[in-house]
């Protein structure tokens, strides 16, 4: 799907998917797509798969609350996910022999404080299947979304960007990172900043709803059933 889009904007002659002109953009924005995948859609799908189960009403009595639950499961998730998708990164520079500048640490550094502005909106999507539960197509679309995210546009569009898109700060500094050769002291303490603010409010409004729509459940009676 993420080739197909690119590939089809350019046999059709209008705009492709702008991953920039380069394989490297290609490659670390398929990467970035897959983490935020892996991510936002781990937590929808554990809900319904525990409702599907009949296990949703035991993890939800959980003293630590249903939403740190599936917080941490998915964050334990994540990290086999991380480590798949980078096995397919450098499957793919040493197949293509075209090898990018991967600084792990920064990276990593990145992808973790700004991967929880996308648990905020696997949080609202996991609330939607709390009652409509069956949301497998919604969250096909939020694919398409994610594809978005990972295009890179002119400098003004990139400043506004930043601020209000989920994960859209650690995008576009790992694209600096492997295309731009920057390294870990080159990035600002108030881009860390706006990359931990980002994620916080995601993060937030994400509980919020996902809260709000299990209180729905609860007194509609839906709560375990599928």
């Amino acid at each position: 799907m993420f080739f197909g889009m690119k590939l089809f904007g350019t046999s059709m002659k209008v705009a492709p998917v702008d991953l920039g002109q380069t394989l490297e953009g290609f490659v670390i924005g398929y990467f970035l797509w897959t983490v935020m995948v892996s991510a936002y859609s781990d937590t929808a799908y554990g809900v319904i798969n525990d409702a599907s189960k009949g296990t949703l009403e035991q993890i939800s009595m959980s003293s630590l609350g249903l939403h740190n639950v599936l917080v941490v499961r998915s964050l334990a998730n994540l990290l086999v996910n991380l480590i798949i998708s980078f096995i397919v990164l450098f499957s793919i520079m040493a197949t293509t022999n075209y090898w990018l500048n991967i600084d792990l640490l920064p990276i990593l550094i990145l992808i973790f404080l700004g991967i929880f502005s996308m648990l905020g909106i696997s949080l609202v999507l996991a609330g939607l299947a709390l009652i409509f539960k069956k949301v497998q197509s919604l969250l096909n679309l939020v694919q398409y979304f994610l594809i978005s995210l990972v295009m890179i546009g002119t400098d003004g569009v990139r400043s506004i960007l930043s601020v209000v898109l989920p994960f859209r700060p650690t995008i576009e500094k790992v694209y600096d990172i492997t295309l731009g050769n920057e390294t870990l002291v080159d990035i600002s303490l108030g881009y860390y900043g706006l990359v931990i603010a980002n994620s916080l409010v995601y993060l937030l409004i994400g509980v919020f709803i996902f809260n709000q729509c299990a209180k729905v459940a609860k007194k509609k009676g839906v709560l375990g059933q599928y």
